[in-house]
């Protein structure tokens, strides 16, 4: 074999992988990444707009673990000062109507098949803000696990924190 036909099979190579993730996503299964951002883009259309999802379709956006603990009986300690809330997908102080631009999404860890870590930088009211997104597959359908944002605290230790769990 000499050079040429050597470099030739690298990029043939290189294209076959290629192709074969983007033929993945023709057959109609999401990437962890694709997964992430049609769901981060719809959120912030609907966040936008004033248009809440129901309690059912909410929940089903996240991993049976996760939507066992938002369920759960809150507990609420007495001094807990009321600050400000918290939107689960873009994180505190986020109020409705706000504008929110899906900006880079990109593999952090794991992989394109799941499960994996997905970084997402968002940009509302002139700030620039980056979420980390545990993304899972439970019955072949892409799931939230968690969201961890920007000031290091995620929703799972917030929903543990109001249910004592």
């Amino acid at each position: 074999m000499d050079r040429r036909q050597f470099v030739f099979g690298i990029v043939a190579a290189a294209a076959l992988s290629a192709g074969a993730r983007d033929g993945r996503a023709e057959c109609g299964e999401l990437t962890s990444n694709e997964f992430v951002r049609e769901l981060y883009e719809k959120q912030a259309r609907l966040h936008a707009a004033n248009t809440p999802l129901t309690a059912d379709e909410f929940h089903a956006l996240f991993a049976s673990d996760l939507r066992k603990l938002m369920q759960s009986p809150r507990r609420t300690p007495n001094n807990m000062p009321v600050g400000p809330l918290l939107n689960a997908f873009f994180g505190w102080g986020v109020l409705p109507g706000t504008e929110i631009k899906v900006e880079k999404v990109a593999l952090v860890s794991g992989n394109y098949e799941g499960p994996a870590t997905v970084g997402i930088d968002l940009k509302y009211r002139g700030e620039s803000r980056k979420v980390l997104v545990h993304a899972v597959r439970e019955n072949e359908v892409w799931l939230v696990a968690n969201i961890i944002y920007d000031s290091g605290k995620s929703l799972v230790s917030h929903y543990r924190a109001i249910t004592a769990r």
